[in-house]
């Protein structure tokens, strides 16, 4: 990594949308790849959050803060997919209205699955299987951790320029033994 790189880590602005079991394991990820101010907010903070949102860990400069789901800087929704881990990122002023969804991890998945069946998308089988136990509210630490190193590499791909997927178009992975 290159120093302006480093640089442009150390200072970006980007949420972080997740759920209080994912707090440590995105604040050691972002940490890791150099980002240095990592504010996480919850609602016991007495923000108004996001319906479905128990955490933001934001990393912003200082002064700076994304206390509103209208803000204009990216988002990064992971999502704990028992088997595995997701991640949808909204772009500032794209898709915000996805925070709304009544249960935006069971829709993220199901959304994941039908885009994959429609197109045809190899490898989705993990997810699929992952469904009954979405559903059911079943999470799984190491999806969690598999969800905060995707999350943090998205984070720096975004803090140096570089293209990456964002809605309609999502991240999925298997977990990360």
């Amino acid at each position: 990594m290159t120093s302006e790189e480093k640089r442009r880590i150390a200072y970006c602005r980007i949420a972080v949308i997740g759920t209080i079991e994912f707090i440590d394991s995105i604040k050691a990820e972002l940490k890791q790849l150099g980002f240095e101010s990592i504010q996480i907010i919850t609602s016991s903070d007495g923000m108004t959050m996001p319906s479905n949102v128990d955490v933001i860990a934001e990393s912003v400069n200082e002064g700076s803060s994304c206390r509103s789901k209208d803000a204009i800087i990216p988002l990064i929704l992971p999502f704990d997919f028992v088997n595995g881990a997701g991640a949808i990122v909204v772009m500032p002023g794209e898709g915000r209205d996805l925070l709304n969804k009544p249960n935006l991890r069971q829709w993220a998945a199901n959304y994941m699955v039908g885009y994959c069946a429609f197109w045809n998308v190899e490898g989705c089988n993990w997810l699929r299987n992952s469904l009954t136990d979405i559903e059911k509210g079943v999470t799984n630490d190491t999806a969690n951790k598999t969800a905060a190193y995707m999350s943090a590499r998205i984070a720096a791909n975004i803090a140096v320029g570089r293209e990456v997927k964002h809605f309609p178009r999502f991240y999925q992975c298997k977990n990360l033994e």
